[in-house]
C-alpha cells in the first residue's frame, strides 16, 4: 500500500514539474522571439545591441513582476467591502505608478547607447509584439474565445 501511495506521489510530483519545465520553455521561446523581433526592427549594431540588452533585460523583467502583479490584483474575484475594493485600486495604481517610473529610468539609460527616435521606436515596437504574440495565440485557438476564469 505504501508502495502505491508513493508511486502516485512521484508520479503526481513529476507531472507538476514537468508542467513548469514547460511553462519556462515557453517563456524563454517568447523571450527568444522578442529579442529577435526587436533587434532586426531597431537595427541594432552589434555595439549597440551588447550595450542595450543587459538594460532592456534588467528593467523588462522587473516591469513584468509589476505588471503580473497587477492583472493578480485584476482578477481577484473576492471583495467583500469598498474598503477592500478601495486598497485594491491603490494597490494597482501603485504597481502602475512603479512600472511607469521603471520605464522612466530605463529611457534614461538606453538614449546614451541608442537615438532617442530608437528608443521612441522600441515603445511602439513591443506594442506590435505583444499585438502580433496575441494574434498568433488567437489562431492557435481556432479564433475560440479564452477559456473563462473563474
Amino acid at each position: 500500500m505504501k508502495n502505491k501511495i508513493t508511486y502516485i506521489l512521484l508520479f503526481l510530483l513529476s507531472i507538476h514539474l514537468g508542467w513548469g519545465q514547460q511553462n519556462d520553455a515557453r517563456k524563454e521561446q517568447i523571450k527568444s522571439l522578442k529579442i529577435a523581433f526587436l533587434s532586426q526592427k531597431l537595427a541594432l549594431t552589434s555595439d549597440e545591441a551588447e550595450k542595450f540588452w543587459p538594460i532592456y533585460n534588467k528593467y523588462d523583467e522587473k516591469i513584468m513582476v509589476l505588471k503580473e502583479a497587477q492583472m493578480k490584483l485584476r482578477l481577484q474575484k473576492r471583495i467583500g467591502t469598498d474598503e477592500e475594493a478601495l486598497k485594491k485600486i491603490e494597490e494597482a495604481e501603485e504597481k502602475e505608478a512603479e512600472v511607469m517610473a521603471l520605464k522612466k529610468k530605463m529611457r534614461a539609460e538606453l538614449i546614451p547607447v541608442i537615438s532617442a527616435e530608437k528608443v521612441l521606436k522600441l515603445e511602439r515596437l513591443e506594442q506590435e509584439f505583444h499585438r502580433k504574440l496575441l494574434e498568433k495565440l488567437k489562431d492557435r485557438r481556432g479564433n475560440r474565445p479564452p477559456p473563462r476564469r473563474r
